[in-house]
């Protein structure tokens, strides 16, 4: 078996995990009036430069999934490059089509690959953390059946949670309504956001907080509690939309509470950004098999 690992651009990959072998990308992207096209990348430059742009922009850029082309042309460079085996983390089909678009196309390859799905029913920097387990598990040499239940128990003990800045984009975006936005805004309220199995993918409010000082303490909390159940195997991300000074500092105390630990802070991809806008800080935590992997 050869096989080769597929995940979508709202992973967030380092370079380290882009280049991986046998790991392959899919592009979500972001498109503004204009016709500008951001396509989710770890330029953080561009990213940078996409975050403020929408500052300036009355409406929201549309958010794209990979077109059926792009998932083509992949299946078609995996195979000529000799994988007969496929392993697809994607993110949460309740908040994005790319999981059923891929699932649409790879009906058409069973009989050239072996073609395993998996709803990661999380999104973000959770995905880079099940890529690397993905890839360790391959290199073991473990049947399918034993990493996709393997996976799907480290996804169940992971964490995604974050908290926008203001609720001026979920205005937008009309997943609030216009006054429920201006109250809470003007109550400073921020929504702790998450995702998972738990919520069977879909996005769920679980606390409203007052305060971004707060909502920070409560990010750091729910990271520390995580990063205890499995201390010296934990995969930390700090995302943010904009605001790296709000999130080192989230990092730096969490790596008071766990010294050794490599957490990483980056950019969240335009896709998701979107959604959030300027000013969010996410945590995100996830059990690796093999520490090693971070190069953060």
């Amino acid at each position: 078996m050869k096989a080769a690992i597929i995940v979508d651009s709202t992973a967030g990959l380092t370079e380290e995990t882009a280049n991986l072998a046998n790991v392959f990308q899919l592009y979500l992207s972001t498109l503004f009036q204009d016709g500008t096209v951001y396509i989710d990348s770890p330029d953080e430059s561009l990213t940078n430069e996409f975050y403020k742009r929408m500052d300036m922009e009355d409406e929201l850029p549309k958010t794209s999934q990979p077109e059926p082309q792009q998932v083509y042309n992949l299946f078609d460079q995996i195979i000529q490059e000799g994988y007969d085996t496929i392993y697809a983390i994607l993110t949460s089909e309740k908040i994005s089509g790319t999981f059923q678009t891929v699932h649409a196309v790879s009906d058409e390859y069973r009989n050239r690959l072996h073609i395993h799905l998996i709803d990661s029913h999380l999104t973000s920097f959770v995905l880079e953390a099940m890529t690397l387990n993905l890839a360790e598990l391959i290199q073991r040499q473990f049947p399918p059946k034993i990493i996709i239940s393997r996976i799907n128990q480290l996804i169940d003990q992971s964490a995604f949670y974050f908290t926008p800045a203001t609720l001026d984009n979920l205005v937008k975006g009309g997943r609030v309504s216009a006054l429920s936005g201006f109250l809470g805004n003007a109550l400073n309220i921020k929504p702790l956001i998450t995702m998972g199995r738990d919520t069977n993918g879909e996005v769920s409010v679980p606390e409203k907080i007052r305060t971004m000082k707060k909502a920070h303490k409560r990010l750091y909390d729910i990271a520390v509690d995580h990063i205890a159940q499995y201390p010296e195997h934990a995969y930390v991300v700090v995302g943010h939309t904009g605001v790296v000074q709000d999130a080192q500092v989230l990092c730096e105390q969490i790596q008071i509470a766990y010294p050794e630990l490599p957490i990483r802070v980056g950019f969240i991809t335009p896709v998701l950004g979107t959604h959030g806008g300027s000013g969010a800080v996410s945590i995100n935590v996830a059990p690796l098999l093999n520490p090693s992997f971070l190069n953060f």
